[in-house]
């Protein structure tokens, strides 16, 4: 076997370190340094809808850069209308090399809270925007549906109506299972509502045979659009952790947050129209964010189980004293 010596490979890292200081072409220089890319691979919808909290302060900080944003294409619809963001790209359709900076935010959130577990910290949208080098100071989502959205939203809502008063969107259901709710808090919460004079709908991309079951109007099917105008429309929302709570959060929609495994203070503190409920944990965390290590896991769901329908009701009641409706029907 040939010996390679010392002269071949110092040759060797001088054409790779060219290769690594090749200047950049001024034309090329030109064209992507007003240009920003973030990237995040992955959902889920509510983590989509957390970035749009970070968009606002990084065009402060660089009001002459595009801001560009890639992620999975049935998210676009939740973003395609935010005022700072000049183009929404799948992953397919971005190229990395267009961009003299960019940021992808995949993985940044579970590193981070997996290395604080037991123990909580910063609201994701800080963590990733940290990712960035940037420190938010505004948080705000910045929705912008059209006037025919909204009525789409409000014809939506009023043509499942079965009874007279303010209007309660429940979304009861997760990507994870184990953020739902039981039967028995489900139906308790809708029984709760209606001895209130509500009128309560479920929500869920696909059918709640819960509700359906016990006949409690469900509205599934709809585009993202359709439920973001649901929930610019509707007097309440009631939901578990999941993106409604983040899109009723983001459009100060007023809101009652359940959560687990994942500290409710942190992910409701941008939100001055939520109030929070953190499931019982029995060893006394407030989110975990190990629920995959939990001693008692053998219980279906170890956060949730001992929830009980008076600890969701009272901060519905701190809701409706707050943010009373000027209307019902």
């Amino acid at each position: 076997m040939p010996v390679m010596t010392s002269s071949h490979k110092n040759r060797r890292i001088i054409r790779s370190t060219k290769e690594l200081t090749k200047p950049l072409p001024l034309k090329d220089y030109y064209q992507k340094r007003n240009k920003l890319l973030i990237i995040r691979g992955v959902g889920g919808l509510g983590d989509i809808l957390m970035h749009r909290m970070m968009f606002e302060d990084f065009k402060r900080l660089a009001p002459d850069v595009e801001i560009h944003f890639a992620c999975p294409k049935q998210y676009h619809q939740a973003v395609v209308d935010h005022p700072y963001v000049e183009k929404v790209l799948t992953m397919e359709e971005y190229q990395r090399e267009d961009y003299l900076i960019s940021y992808m935010t995949t993985t940044a959130c579970g590193r981070y809270e997996l290395k604080k577990a037991p123990h909580y910290g910063k609201h994701r949208s800080d963590i990733w925007a940290n990712h960035c080098g940037v420190e938010l100071t505004n948080h705000n989502m910045h929705f912008h549906l059209t006037e025919e959205e909204k009525q789409e939203g409000r014809r939506l809502i009023e043509g499942n109506r079965d009874r007279p008063g303010p209007s309660v969107m429940l979304a009861p259901i997760s990507a994870m299972e184990l953020k739902n709710f039981l039967d028995f808090q489900l139906l308790g919460i809708v029984r709760e509502l209606r001895e209130r004079g509500m009128y309560v709908f479920g929500s869920h991309h696909q059918s709640i045979y819960t509700l359906i079951k016990n006949d409690v109007p469900v509205i599934s099917g709809v585009n993202l659009r359709q439920w973001l105008a649901m929930i610019d429309q509707v007097d309440y929302v009631i939901s578990v952790d999941t993106a409604a709570f983040h899109a009723a959060g983001g459009m100060k929609k007023p809101v009652v947050g359940v959560f687990t495994f994942a500290n409710a203070e942190t992910y409701g503190r941008y939100y001055p129209t939520a109030e929070l409920v953190q499931g019982p944990c029995p060893f006394n965390y407030f989110g975990c964010y190990n629920w995959g290590l939990c001693p008692e896991k053998k219980r279906p769901k170890p956060c949730l189980t001992e929830l009980k329908v008076e600890d969701v009701m009272s901060k519905v009641d701190d809701l409706l004293k707050k943010w009373p409706v000027q209307h019902s029907i």
